[in-house]
């Protein structure tokens, strides 16, 4: 894992963003297309007691099991394994629709676009996955009008899944119609564009790269390409694209926003805050997200005074962030050892958000941190109460009886954040916790 992403927080929580991307029909100006981007944290199949080095137990009789161990190698940019663990569960579940698109998913995300189709073709078309699958394969292939009458059929369904996906396709193709003379890369960079809305990045990239080859100065092409490399974790290529992108158009605050998270995936944290701030300052918006991501930076360099403040500021307004709450205490607490302000925080987060269990939880941790353990304790048994699942509150339990020296205890509670965390920073730090136990004892 990259040192940008394992930064390690006591908690971190995925969390998503608006971002508006304006897409141009080649030689004119006029903005077309917004678009939603998504971050997800890293996940670790282990739930086992605390040993790092323990494989994940997947049950090779379980179709359940394999489908499960095929959505984590596809949420993690492994379309071939999850392809190979989609078939064994086809193999002991042979009826079963939903493996079969999911393989042809697999086959989706390695851009062999004819696999997909042949598992496609085959199947139930009546079905709403199969009718919405038939949908992307038909775009792929560029039978544009099948597509579009699928796509219409989809959105008038009552119900249907894949509705507003589809819907994304439906007005790639109906701003596509109010240009009469429209050229055909418009058209397919407008399909690339609502397939990374509808989350299909890798197929787009093939559509990209058609529509590149013939116009290589299509600025939004570029663009969309380093967005869809960008959320397939392509990060040098999505750093390529995107400056294709900034030689066609410097001052576009959008790319420059892209560029610059793609920088901090690599682990250039100076690149990557140049950008950003280049973004801010070209107006892009949401600006608080910028100054979230240049805090994160500035974490990473280790200039914590400067994350915290960015933190604070960006807390002003958005009062009830707990993700944001959760990074600022961290900092407080852990580097600058400034546990009065963490604990100020903490209960503001409180205020803000009575009935969360994190929010019980961020108190507990910042009581702890200034050594009250016996109130802190209290309102980490209530986070629990409220959510018997909070990893977080585990481990900042777990803590609290290792400092009483109740060390049977504290394992106990780090065995399970450990299982709880599955792979996340809570789960690693308890991991290495429980094992420094052991070698004490």
């Amino acid at each position: 894992m990259n040192k940008f992403l394992a930064t390690l927080w006591v908690i971190i929580i995925a969390g998503s963003i608006v971002i508006s991307v304006g897409l141009f029909k080649p030689k004119n100006a006029v903005d077309v297309i917004t678009t939603t981007t998504e971050n997800s944290t890293e996940k670790s199949p282990q739930t086992t007691p605390p040993n790092q080095s323990t494989p994940q137990d997947v049950n090779e009789n379980s179709p359940t099991s394999l489908t499960k161990l095929g959505d984590k190698y596809l949420a993690e940019h492994k379309p071939k394994e999850a392809q190979e663990a989609y078939q064994k569960a086809e193999k002991l579940d042979p009826s079963s629709t939903k493996i079969k698109l999911k393989i042809a998913q697999s086959y989706l995300d390695q851009r062999n676009i004819n696999a997909a189709k042949e598992i496609i073709k085959q199947l139930n078309k009546e079905d709403p996955e199969v009718k919405y699958y038939t949908g992307i394969i038909l775009s792929l292939f560029k039978d544009n009008e099948g597509a579009k009458k699928i796509f219409t059929e989809i959105s008038k369904t009552k119900n249907d899944p894949n509705k507003e996906n589809a819907q994304k396709f439906i007005n790639a193709f109906t701003q596509f119609s109010y240009y009469k003379e429209g050229e055909q890369i418009f058209l397919e960079t407008l399909l690339a564009k609502a397939m990374t809305e509808a989350k299909q990045f890798e197929p787009a990239i093939p559509l990209l790269y058609d529509v590149i080859n013939q116009k290589n100065d299509y600025k939004d092409a570029w663009i969309v390409l380093g967005y869809a490399y960008l959320n397939t974790a392509k990060y040098q290529d999505s750093v390529d694209a995107l400056i294709q992108a900034l030689k066609l158009d410097n001052e576009k605050p959008e790319t420059l926003f892209f560029l610059g998270l793609s920088y901090s995936f690599i682990n250039d944290a100076n690149k990557a805050i140049f950008y950003l701030e280049k973004a801010k300052s070209y107006g892009f918006a949401p600006k608080e997200e910028i100054e979230i991501r240049l805090g994160d930076l500035y974490t990473m360099k280790g200039e914590y005074k400067k994350s915290a403040l960015l933190y604070e500021k960006v807390l002003a307004s958005d009062t009830k962030n707990l993700n944001l709450y959760t990074k600022a205490i961290w900092v407080n607490i852990e580097k600058l050892e400034n546990t009065n302000q963490a604990l100020i925080l903490a209960k503001k987060a409180l205020y803000e958000k009575p009935s969360e269990a994190m929010s019980f939880n961020l108190v507990g941790w910042a009581l702890s941190s200034k050594g009250n353990l016996e109130d802190a304790k209290a309102y980490l048994e209530k986070a629990i109460e409220l959510n018997p699942k909070l990893d977080a509150a585990y481990l900042n339990l777990g803590q609290i009886y290792e400092k009483g020296n109740q060390l049977s205890l504290a394992k106990d509670f780090y065995t399970k954040a450990y299982s709880l965390g599955q792979g996340n920073s809570v789960a690693r730090l308890a991991a290495k916790k429980y094992q420094n136990l052991i070698k004490i004892n």
